[in-house]
């Protein structure tokens, strides 16, 4: 699996600076060379007629001398941060971020739970979000289609979202979520924008709008590839049992936790970068390697690979391989690459210990039989 969570280039106002840095740069020097030559065509010459004589031929430009330096530009130049620039003094935040993440993850665990405990009281499907009867014998709206010419798209699509399964439905939705936000760059570039994180800025809110963003259709197309081959089956485990409610719970509070983790590390591990600060980070496959880390622990001897490679290796040993090397890449850096190896390897760790927990009833089972008693008890009232 080839997963990664981009770091875009510097936001628009960082960018605005430096172009006003290149553009002042040059405009001194093309005022000095036009104060310089029409200085030297202004002063009187001892070799040159005076007034009243006949007008002379138009003076030669003065050519520069050889060992004056000249200023080559350099193609790369707007790819560079300049030197003699000076870094905004900015105090990016650490425990408020922290503390907005926690409450927010927390926030969503309750909730979901609720919706579980609500619809198991209630004898209902459990996967009453995303579908109805999983049994499409038992289901009139599963006929077999007849009609006298071929199904039109909105047909075949219509039909193929009601006999998928549900934990499915749950991907394909985050898949449509994902790809629409993604257009949404096309229309209003300017509100898309604000949806990436920079811990430059401090925004709270954008360790959770990060997870829906991506930097291109390859960025976009890889991540929704790897959703739709690990979330299903992660979600049919032992460890989440089919609830989509607590699949969608652990998918949305780890996108936080692993923003927030990007956040911390691209402030303290600043890999020769002093303005990584404001280095926008984006991205679905901080959660997805959430995933991907409890799939590894639920199932440790199915073979896992990396896309266009023809080799599997048992996840066991894969995840290790992942980690350490989100691990150097998040301390030192590769030149030849740029992810997220933060919120990879916290995600990845998430996975692996909430395998371990929730495994054993202390996660979800809990607060799911918290909201069962505070309803059963308002029925009894």
């Amino acid at each position: 699996m080839f997963l990664h969570r981009c770091r875009a280039a510097i936001p628009s106002p960082l960018a605005a600076h430096r172009s006003a840095v290149r553009v002042s740069r040059w405009s001194h020097i093309r005022q000095l060379q036009t104060h310089g030559s029409q200085n030297q065509s202004r002063q009187p010459s001892k070799t040159l007629p005076q007034r009243g004589s006949p007008r002379p031929p138009p003076p030669r430009q003065p050519e520069p001398a050889q060992d004056e330096p000249q200023h080559t530009p350099n193609p790369n130049e707007e790819d560079q941060f300049p030197e003699d620039q000076e870094i905004p003094n900015v105090k990016v935040r650490f425990l408020i971020p922290a503390i907005w993440a926690v409450t927010v993850s927390t926030g969503i665990y309750i909730s979901f739970a609720y919706f579980t405990a609500k619809s198991e009281l209630e004898t209902r499907n459990p996967y009453r979000l995303f579908g109805g009867n999983t049994n499409p014998a038992r289901n009139p709206s599963y006929s077999t289609y007849a009609s006298n010419g071929p199904p039109t798209p909105t047909e075949v699509v219509t039909r193929a979202w009601r006999e998928a399964d549900p934990m499915s439905k749950l991907s394909l939705g985050l898949i449509g979520v994902n790809g629409a936000v993604h257009l949404s760059g096309l229309v209003a570039r300017g509100a898309w924008q604000h949806l990436w994180h920079i811990p430059a800025t401090n925004r709270n809110y954008t360790l959770f709008t990060s997870t829906f963003v991506h930097s291109g259709p390859m960025h976009l197309a890889v991540n929704m590839y790897a959703m739709y081959n690990f979330l299903p089956a992660t979600g049919y485990s032992k460890l989440f049992r089919g609830d989509t409610n607590h699949m969608l719970s652990f998918f949305l509070s780890t996108g936080v936790i692993s923003g927030l983790a990007q956040h911390i590390a691209s402030t303290i591990f600043k890999q020769g970068r002093p303005y990584s600060a404001f280095i926008s980070s984006g991205g679905a496959s901080g959660a997805l390697f959430a995933v991907f880390g409890a799939f590894c622990m639920e199932y440790p001897t199915q073979g896992v690979g990396i896309i266009l490679i023809p080799y599997y290796i048992e996840a066991q040993y894969f995840l290790p391989i992942v980690m350490a090397f989100d691990l150097v890449g998040m301390i030192r850096g590769f030149k030849f690459v740029s992810f997220g190896h933060a919120a990879h390897l916290s995600g990845a760790t998430i996975g692996m210990a909430y395998s371990y927990l929730d495994g054993r009833n202390k996660v979800w089972r809990p607060l799911v039989d918290f909201w069962k008693r505070r309803l059963q008890g308002k029925s009894v009232a």
